[in-house]
């Protein structure tokens, strides 16, 4: 594994990195989406009951993957990672879960510092034709000089195949903020670069996002127990909406309902992501973290 905060990356022992992850990208069958969710859900739930378990999350289909469920599973070794993605309740989960899915799922392992856990990370994964590593080493070079240079831009990893680990190369980039990351994903800058990329691969790539999409809970070595994070958002909500009320009651009393209760949504949203819930949560820190 290559470990880059600058252009030029330095290796790293892939057993020693912080936090061993798994990314899961899924597709669900045409209408079973909330039925995928929650078959998620209790994936997530089972993994943390093993040994080692440092955080789960679940992003549903948004723009970065619009058709597609990404889980991640963060573990404090690698060891800890392979005992649940091998073991047999996971599988039976999997196997139970299969009705709504289309296909088997994609899995990119890596491994994300645990200083970089809360950002916003993209993994890319590929295989690359007989004959093309040295062509796509100097790419990748190309690639992290160019990402380098973008603001908010931390850190940058590739990881070459590791029999039993991965069996693809993978690269990660991770950004302070998801603006930030979704700058550099669209940039022409990268689409130059994967234009060579792309000719020395077998196949499509595989890109996932992880992070920093609500950021209401990032950041901390493990994710609080949901009862607690809803606890959270309920004492910062509960005064906001009735703040807002009065507020509407006070400037538009008659306006027409739905376009109402949008507008109070839209400022409540911004109220919660912005303004109350960062220093709600530094607050609660000592509760929301797990014991």
């Amino acid at each position: 594994m290559i470990e880059n905060n600058g252009p030029s990356p330095a290796t790293l022992d892939p057993m020693e990195t912080d936090a061993p992850t798994v990314v899961v990208t899924r597709r669900a069958r045409r209408g079973f989406d909330a039925d995928a969710g929650r078959w998620l859900d209790t994936l997530t739930d089972a993994a943390a009951r093993f040994p080692g378990f440092v955080g789960a999350d679940t992003q549903p289909p948004g723009e970065a993957h619009p058709d597609t469920w990404v889980t991640t599973y963060r573990f404090d070794t690698l060891e800890h990672l392979s005992a649940w993605t091998d073991s047999s309740e996971r599988h039976k989960l999997v196997d139970r879960g299969s009705r709504y899915i289309d296909g088997p799922g994609v899995e990119q392992r890596i491994a994300i510092p645990r200083h970089q856990v809360g950002t916003a990370t993209a993994i890319v994964s590929k295989t690359l034709k007989p004959g093309a590593l040295g062509d796509y080493r100097r790419g990748q070079a190309e690639i992290g000089a160019a990402m380098s240079r973008f603001p908010g831009f931390t850190g940058w990893q590739v990881a070459e195949p590791v029999p039993g680990v991965q069996n693809e190369h993978v690269t990660t980039f991770t950004f302070d903020t998801r603006e930030n990351l979704d700058a550099w994903l669209n940039s022409d800058e990268r689409e130059d670069v994967l234009e060579m990329i792309q000719s020395l691969v077998v196949g499509d790539m595989k890109l996932s996002v992880v992070g920093g999409f609500a950021g209401w809970f990032d950041g901390g070595e493990a994710e609080p127990p949901r009862w607690k994070q809803a606890v959270t958002i309920l004492i910062a909500l509960f005064p906001t909406v009735v703040v807002l009320s009065y507020i509407q009651d006070a400037i538009a009393p008659n306006a027409p309902r739905i376009p109402a209760i949008f507008v109070s949504n839209v400022v409540g949203i911004i109220a919660l992501t912005w303004l109350l819930v960062p220093p709600l949560t530094r607050l609660l820190k000592p509760w929301l973290t797990p014991k």
